[in-house]
């Protein structure tokens, strides 16, 4: 250390007597020098960072003993020892120690390790420690003492002065690390009063205020979309419509926040998703923030997430993030969209409303800069942050193929020819997409067969993979549920299809926490978490795979409260049936009755099953709570005649008549065997027809007394007798036949006065007398029914009926030339005009009436007019009667007639043969058919092709 030594002692002079001395000479000294006074300073320093001077004479004087016999041993020196013992008692000045006295307290008293080449020897090269550096020190030492006065070349010098300084300088280094590493500990363990604590807190404070603010500011003015991973748009389905819709919602910020809901795996995310980047285009100059909320479940972890996207990184949550969204607000210079995806969580959870305080703190705080697009299965209110909702119900059958498709062909190169992919993606997926792209994924392992299979008899559990499930979506909300939820949610997945308030009402009395106003309130709770939609005003109506888990979840959890709603929802809808049809059976609100069946036309479908079940296994609670419906039975059966399927109707007809027993019950029994037999005979099952009607006839003799006080059944009875005894087609029952007709006209008279079950009666009445051949008496009991339903129902079916069969009888003459077809016509017209009116114009009601306006025009010769009225009733008939059925018969008949007057021959007989094979089936063959019928001479017409033998017309 050249120039720089501090020590003032010091052997060497400054001013030496040998002036003019060599520059080999001066090296040698400036090596001394530096040794003496620089290596004297940092062996002082070492000693008193192992001994302060306030400890160094302890010491010593412990030490006492060991070192006056190191002094007589000649170890230390007589002048040394008055340095560590000075004469005067003072404590000794380590400032008077020389180099060689601080090594030997260093190596003896401050438990330094012994090298191993010892304290004398020098330590190898590559031995760094501050022992090895001690011993290069006393090495040089020595080695200089010897050759001060006779000079050290330059080279040496140099190399010396190095291996010098860099000993000293690490045993510099090491007193410095020591003593901060002691400063550090000290700090450490000295204990903090009250008033430095104070002074540090509101330091640290100050600091995080600035740091915050600092993060704020950056935040704010160097702000960049944060964006998840484009969705391509051919890998969206379906879909485009909402998107522009909740992308013009949210442009501009106008809306402050677009609500996008839908049930579980209905495709929030990826709607919300390719909004986010539609909206950050650069032509819409804003900045959009995605953050999914999947995981978050509580507000400071939404803040951070939201915090985050703003560019900020926070590796911990701040101590108020709250605040530090509000500050960042105040600072925001553009539009800013914030795209919150799956909140359901925080939504559900005790947050909810600092998260929705947030959301308004913000956008009022940015001067209505920031907006939000916030996807959940849940809506919220809030008066302060308006909300307009953009809902997702399950995709389109023509979407939900696609879909369905698109997902097997990226799992797949080769294509597949999927025959059943319409049935897969609406019957057994629901059009959901997380549904359909989950089968879309298996369909290219299995075949199609193979997973309708196991999708129809486990839906859920196939229905999953590692992507996602749909249980595990729907589970999710349901956990969320408070458990009058959850029980209603059970109770409701009982109905079949749209319901209303009053049948969940209804059913939710099995559980007596859940009535009146709670039932509304859990209603809409459940409407708000997506698990019941609300299709239409006062309907609602579980999405088919929310009502499996329901169910699924009902038989593991809650089988006797779903065993109890479900007598409960049965009892309710039969007595909505009794009501429908009593309103079916009042003046001009025939229509209003058909539609409310429509409504619920499911529920009343199912119901019925489970009452006719219940009066099977004779179930008190069923039986007796629908005891109502029994009431006019042949009224309400007539009724549900109009409104179900027949192949169903006449089904529950046959489950009915079993459960009754005819000698306690012979009305119900009469009525039911008289509706089955009137369903048989419209089939051509002429054998359990007559079976039936025998039965009923039987059972009639010997009932007079319960009959006494049943005239609407009784009138029933003899109308439908009259009506079986004309299907004979046999003179001998003429007479039996005007007797039942004269009677049930009697009673009616007597009993009924203006019913339209006596209305009804002269319509039988007209229909017996034309089978007599008494064409001028029918058209008069036509006409007077007509009035009668008129006066009674108005606008109704029986009304339309009347029209239709008083055309029938018209129609008759027409085709004997006896009246013009304009007469039938008209007749036909108003009738198809009121079926029309009546919301009938497509059902199985107008059919016959179609087919015989279609022979009008066919026999005026309009066969263009012709051919669409038959073909209309074909495609009716087929969507609405059974695969076998006379009417059907009937129409094939008429068309292959009409093929051939347009000269369509080849297609004529090969329709022809159609019917004939059908007529078979519906004892409707050619040698039944009679002479005059046109269907013989067409056969006769083309006997190769008809051959007798085959086809006998007699």
């Amino acid at each position: 250390m050249s120039g720089t030594a501090s020590s003032p002692i010091s052997p060497v002079s400054s001013g030496s007597s040998v002036l003019n001395v060599s520059e080999e000479k001066t090296n040698g000294t400036k090596l001394m020098r530096l040794l003496v006074d620089g290596g004297t300073h940092v062996l002082r320093n070492l000693l008193h960072s192992v001994y302060p001077t306030d400890k160094l004479q302890v010491v010593l004087n412990n030490n006492e003993k060991k070192l006056r016999r190191l002094c007589s041993q000649g170890v230390i020196f007589k002048n040394q020892w008055k340095m560590l013992f000075p004469v005067s008692g003072d404590p000794p000045d380590s400032k008077t120690f020389d180099i060689t006295l601080l090594h030997f307290l260093l190596r003896e008293f401050c438990n330094l390790s012994k090298p191993p080449t010892g304290w004398h020897n020098l330590p190898a090269d590559d031995d760094n420690s501050l022992e090895a550096n001690l011993v290069r020190i006393k090495c040089l030492r020595n080695e200089l003492c010897h050759r001060v006065s006779t000079g050290i070349a330059n080279v040496d010098f140099e190399d010396k002065w190095s291996k010098i300084a860099s000993c000293l300088e690490e045993i510099e280094i090491y007193v410095l690390r020591k003593r901060h590493v002691e400063e550090m500990e000290a700090l450490k363990n000295d204990p903090i009063d009250h008033d430095t604590k104070r002074i540090l807190e509101e330091l640290a404070e100050e600091w995080n205020k600035i740091q915050e603010q600092e993060r704020i500011h950056s935040s704010s003015f160097s702000l960049r979309s944060c964006l998840p991973d484009r969705i391509p748009e051919e890998g969206v389905f379906g879909r485009n419509q909402e998107i522009e819709r909740v992308k013009k919602m949210a442009e501009g910020g106008d809306v402050p926040v677009v609500l996008v809901t839908g049930g579980p795996g209905f495709g929030k995310t990826t709607v919300a998703k390719r909004v986010a980047h539609e909206l950050a285009k650069s032509e819409n100059e804003g900045t959009v923030l995605f953050c999914s909320l999947l995981t978050k479940t509580n507000f400071n972890e939404v803040a951070v997430e939201m915090i985050n996207s703003c560019g900020t990184i926070s590796t911990q949550v701040p101590e108020n993030p709250g605040q530090w969204l509000r500050e960042w607000s105040k600072q925001v210079q553009n539009q800013v969209t914030f795209v919150l995806d799956n909140a359901d969580s925080v939504l559900e959870s005790s947050d909810r409303e600092s998260f929705i305080s947030i959301l308004s703190d913000v956008r009022r705080l940015s001067r209505q800069k920031v907006a939000f697009v916030i996807t959940a299965r849940k809506t919220f209110e809030n008066p302060d942050l308006q909300s307009r909702e953009v809902r997702l119900g399950p995709l389109s059958a023509e979407h939900a193929k696609s879909l369905l498709i698109s997902r097997v062909q990226v799992y797949e190169d080769a294509s597949q020819n999927l025959s059943r992919a319409d049935y897969i993606a609406k019957n057994l997926c629901g059009c959901v997409p997380l549904a359909l792209c989950i089968v879309g994924s298996l369909l290219s392992d299995y075949s199609e067969e193979t997973l309708i299979e196991s999708l129809q008899k486990e839906p859920l559990v196939v229905l999953e993979d590692d992507q996602g499930s749909v249980e595990k979506a729907i589970k999710t909300s349901f956990d969320l549920l408070k458990k009058p939820e959850q029980e209603a949610f059970i109770l409701l997945s009982l109905f079949q299809g749209p319901f209303d308030i009053d049948a969940v009402q209804a059913v939710t009395k099995a559980k007596s926490s859940i009535s009146g106003a709670l039932t509304i309130s859990i209603l809409r709770s459940l409407k708000d978490r997506s698990l019941v939609e609300k299709p239409f005003p006062r309907r609602y109506q579980m999405h088919p795979l929310i009502q499996l888990y329901a169910k699924k979840i009902g038989r593991d959890q809650f089988d006797k409260l779903l065993a109890v709603g479900e007598k409960l929802a049965c009892v309710h809808f039969m007595l909505r049936l009794a009501k429908n049809a009593n309103i079916y059976w009042s003046k001009d609100t025939c229509k209003d009755s058909l539609v409310s069946f429509q409504e619920d036309k499911y529920n009343f479908e199912y119901f019925l099953q489970i009452y006719a079940q219940g009066r099977e296994e004779q179930d008190p609670e069923i039986v007796k709570g629908c005891e109502l419906f029994l009431d006019s039975f042949p009224q309400k059966c007539m009724y549900l005649e109009r409104c179900l399927h027949p192949r169903f109707y006449t089904k529950i007809l046959e489950r009915l008549l079993k459960t009754f027993d005819s000698g306690i019950q012979p009305v119900c029994v009469v009525d039911l065997l008289c509706l089955v037999g009137h369903e048989y005979r419209k089939k051509g099952e002429q054998e359990k027809y007559k079976e039936v009607m025998d039965e009923a006839e039987q059972i009639r003799l010997v009932s007079d007394a319960a009959f006494a006080t049943k005239p609407l059944s009784e009138v029933y009875f003899h109308n439908s007798n009259a009506r079986f005894l004309s299907s004979k087609k046999d003179v001998k029952e003429n007479k039996r036949m005007e007797e039942e007709s004269a009677m049930a006209l009697k009673i009616s008279d007597e009993q009924l006065h203006d019913h339209p079950q006596r209305a009804a009666t002269l319509l039988f009445l007209g229909n017996t007398l034309n089978c007599l051949k008494q064409g001028d008496v029918a058209i008069k009991r036509f006409k007077e029914a007509l009035e009668l339903f008129q006066k009674s129902l108005g606008k109704h079916f029986m009304t339309a009926l009347t029209l239709k069969t008083t055309g029938d009888h018209f129609f008759s003459l027409a085709q004997k030339s006896e009246v013009d077809f304009k007469v039938c016509l008209e007749y036909y017209k108003t009738a198809l005009e009121m079926f029309d009116n009546l919301g009938m114009g497509g059902s199985k009601e107008s059919i016959l009436t179609l087919k015989n306006v279609g022979i009008c025009h066919m026999g005026s010769g309009n066969f263009d007019e012709a051919m669409d009225l038959l073909s209309k009733a074909e495609q009716i008939a087929e969507r609405e009667l059974e695969e076998v059925h006379t009417w059907k018969f009937l129409i094939k008949t008429s068309l292959a007639l009409l093929l051939e007057k347009m000269n369509k021959v080849k297609q004529a007989i090969d329709v022809m043969y159609e019917a004939l094979v059908l007529g078979k089936k519906v004892n409707r063959t050619t040698d039944k058919m009679g002479r005059n019928h046109g269907v013989i001479e067409f056969l006769n017409r083309y006997p190769e092709k008809f051959p007798v033998t085959e086809f006998p017309s007699k």
